[in-house]
């Protein structure tokens, strides 16, 4: 069984070999589809990310005029609760903000003002049913009216933006990567029937010396296992090295590569056995025909 194994996969390095003229063009093919893919998938995931993150953009923050007593702090507190759509309320002081602003921003910019010039506000996040522009702005609104505050603000203008292109951010790297996975399960195909018509005399032999279908079936399927191994491996090390330098430049994708190479190990895998499968479904219809044709 070793022995046989052996020879099978010494077929498929010698089938890969004396047919590069037709494996060379499958595997550039499947390595650019498979760069799109990858790049497609990892938009995707940058998409997710952003919108696991826009449910922090729903919180409205209402201003101080200056500092107030603890009593006063809770009764604030209490009142914001009782307005409709607010799911919680959280205060934050002038020198806690002051303390956050630091670890954020450079100091310098606080340099050119004397003391602390970040008044106290109030953070309140709205229910996850009210999570939408149009419950933000009259939540903003009331809060206002309510007359306590100096200023009170809302991240309007992101949230509207997010809303409305929330469904094309979607469904065009999915669309994309269905596309691209249908377009390599034919170039794959097509691939392993060229190969099976260059070696149709040879299969034909091989079952009528009593070959088994796996004896016949393994070469092929090693053949577009290592195709779709080979061109996805160079794709996504392209695409990582790519992610990594945009990265280095822009802080926010820095920050968001968490999962990147578990995404791109998952392209490999989906791509490799892919080209494992439709090889061996192109054999196995191969054969199937060869039989029909007998009878």
């Amino acid at each position: 069984m070793l022995g046989q194994l052996g020879y099978l996969i010494s077929e498929s390095f010698r089938g890969l070999k004396q047919h590069r003229t037709v494996v060379l063009p499958s595997l550039v093919t499947i390595f650019l589809c498979s760069l799109l893919l990858s790049g497609s998938l990892t938009a995707f995931g940058g998409v997710v990310k952003l919108l696991s993150a826009e449910k922090a953009l729903y919180t409205v923050e209402a201003f101080l005029p200056g500092e107030v007593p603890a009593d006063s702090v809770k009764a604030i507190t209490e009142n914001l609760l009782h307005t409709k759509r607010v799911e919680s309320v959280e205060f934050v002081s002038a020198d806690s903000a002051l303390a956050d602003f630091r670890r954020h921003f450079s100091g310098e910019m606080l340099d050119l003002v004397e003391g602390n010039p970040i008044p106290p506000f109030f953070k309140v996040r709205l229910k996850e049913e009210f999570r939408n522009p149009v419950d933000l702005i009259e939540t903003r609104q009331e809060i206002l009216r309510k007359g306590i505050f100096e200023e009170v603000q809302a991240p309007v203008d992101w949230v509207e933006r997010i809303a409305s292109w929330k469904f094309k951010m979607v469904f065009w790297p999915l669309c994309l990567s269905v596309l691209l996975l249908a377009t390599l399960s034919l170039i794959i195909c097509n691939s392993v029937r060229l190969s099976l018509f260059s070696r149709q005399l040879l299969v034909e032999n091989m079952k009528y010396t009593g070959g088994s279908p796996f004896f016949i079936e393994f070469p092929f399927v090693l053949e577009g296992l290592i195709l779709g191994l080979v061109g996805s491996g160079f794709a996504v090390a392209l695409m990582a090295i790519f992610v990594n330098a945009i990265g280095d430049v822009i802080p926010v994708v820095s920050a968001n590569r968490d999962g990147l190479g578990l995404l791109l190990a998952g392209v490999v895998l989906l791509v490799t056995v892919l080209s494992a499968y439709f090889s061996y479904r192109t054999v196995r219809h191969f054969l199937t025909i060869k039989r029909s044709e007998q009878e």
